[in-house]
């Protein structure tokens, strides 16, 4: 599954794509917000990329990788999955450290939330951002996810967003 927004590439992570999407992984900066760092070596993280571009998506997971239209490089991802944690399908989104402040965010989140709401059964979807993570809460704000809740997730607080299919469809 392709698509393709007005700057950006929107498809199946590739073998190709490791090498950025490891320096991402390995970056303070860009993993403060998404997790931290890997605690795999690359090795191991290098076998696990491999599985996940080669499994089929489903009801319970999509990982897209998003590229640069114009050179096809790797510069983030967008998806959802199942969060146990959260008992919720969760929308989320990363990107390297030299694609940010550009917009991207917000148009592959855009374009992949269309995407699932167009071909997918589930009829909400949450999110969370660390509350000091101002730009991931705009792009949730103007998506249309509404804060719901606080939680703590690694000992840090965080705002819980959710956008349900009715909500999703009369903004859009």
């Amino acid at each position: 599954m392709t698509f393709e927004t007005k700057h950006l590439i929107i498809r199946k992570h590739e073998y190709k794509d490791f090498d950025r999407f490891w320096e991402m992984m390995t970056d303070p900066i860009a993993k403060k917000y998404t997790g931290g760092i890997t605690r795999l070596s690359y090795d191991q993280r290098l076998q696990l990329f491999k599985e996940d571009c080669d499994m089929a998506f489903s009801d319970e997971w999509a990982e897209f990788a998003i590229a640069d239209k114009e050179n096809d490089q790797y510069m983030g991802y967008c998806g959802f999955r199942w969060s146990e944690e959260l008992d919720e399908n969760e929308l989320f989104y990363g990107f390297r450290q030299d694609s940010w402040g550009c917009g991207y965010g917000y148009e592959a989140a855009e374009a992949v939330l269309r995407y699932l709401f167009s071909n997918f059964k589930h009829n909400k979807y949450a999110a969370t951002t660390y509350a000091e993570n101002a730009a991931s809460a705009r792009i949730l704000c103007k998506l249309g996810f509404r804060i719901t809740k606080q939680l703590i997730i690694d000992n840090n607080m965080a705002d819980y967003y959710i956008i349900n299919r009715e909500n999703y469809i009369s903004i859009n």
